[in-house]
């Protein structure tokens, strides 16, 4: 797990493969007693969305109903719910709380034709202030649940990690070789006394 700073807000580096999975890696240390939260306030979330390509702000753009810290805090239960949900370990109440951010996205969308050049029309979404971010999101979750890529999710198992990330072929076993993996190989290495 790694990190990097833009706007003065520092980040976690988008290793999963997918934004759903890398919004869950704004936290780490999954199973861990010492946690790591990146999503300190609902600037780090808009920035997050920004940096992750979610974000943007289609015309006839409405603006937000909701305080700051309210959208955060549905963020933080979606997320919560979210990181099990990709595992295939969500619980029933996990899946509603992810059912209900996805549905309240897509009542925030419209279907729009085909742009010059497009074979299909295509669904446009309000991704406009911490409102749009957050059904932003849960779109994408939404999306990535019901593709193909849904079932090759692995969680890295390094130390204060947890981070997820896709794994088509089942061969991969860290969220970043060069940071989780060589920790691993470094500690395997001192505890072997070379």
């Amino acid at each position: 797990m790694s990190s990097y700073e833009i706007d003065g807000v520092t980040l976690p580096e988008a290793v999963a493969g997918h934004p759903a999975l890398d919004f869950c890696n704004t936290r780490a240390g999954w199973n861990a007693p010492k946690q790591r939260e990146y999503l300190v306030d609902a600037g780090v979330l808009a920035v997050w969305t920004r940096q992750a390509g979610l974000s943007g702000q289609p015309s006839g753009a409405r603006p937000d109903t909701a305080p700051a810290e309210a959208v955060l805090a549905r963020a933080l239960v979606f997320r919560e719910a979210l990181y099990p949900v990709l595992l295939g370990r969500g619980t029933p109440d996990d899946w509603l709380t992810v059912s209900r951010e996805a549905a309240l996205a897509q009542t925030h969308a419209r279907l729009v034709p085909p742009a010059d050049g497009e074979r299909s029309a295509r669904w446009e979404r309000d991704t406009s202030g911490l409102e749009g971010a957050l059904r932003a999101v849960a779109a994408s979750a939404a999306d990535f649940l019901t593709g193909p890529g849904y079932g090759t999710v692995g969680a890295c198992p390094g130390e204060g990690c947890g981070w997820l990330f896709t794994d088509p072929r089942g061969r991969r076993r860290w969220c970043s070789m060069a940071v989780c993996g060589n920790r691993a190989k470094a500690r395997r290495y001192r505890s072997s006394g070379r």
